[in-house]
């Protein structure tokens, strides 16, 4: 079947009216929640605060709130400067803070 035969079918004089059909999903639209932008210092704060106690990478992208890429960013950095340490169980890959990391972490946590 041809797009010819596909508009030939529709008769020139329907016009339909969309505006009533996406006026709720217009709607849906602008209920959407924005994404929050922190800077790196607010990012590299969560991270160290989730790694208080020894974590999985998983429940660190949870706690911090970050996507896998934001979160191997941030922790290649962190490991390569000797911010965490990570210990093997087996399978399991655990991040934890170390005394470089903890110094950071109260440098940069706003004081209360």
């Amino acid at each position: 079947m041809s797009t010819q035969t596909v508009l030939e079918i529709a008769p020139p004089s329907a016009s339909v009216s969309y505006s009533s059909t996406f006026a709720n999903f217009d709607f849906l639209l602008h209920r959407r929640r924005r994404k929050e932008v922190r800077s790196q210092q607010v990012i590299l704060v969560a991270i160290l605060e989730a790694c208080r106690t020894p974590t999985v990478q998983h429940w660190i992208m949870v706690k911090a709130r970050l996507g896998y890429d934001t979160f191997r960013k941030h922790m290649n950095e962190l490991v390569s400067l000797g911010m965490m340490n990570t210990l093997n169980e087996g399978n399991k890959t655990l991040y934890s803070l170390s005394e470089r990391g903890l110094s950071l972490l109260q440098q940069l946590s706003p004081s209360e």
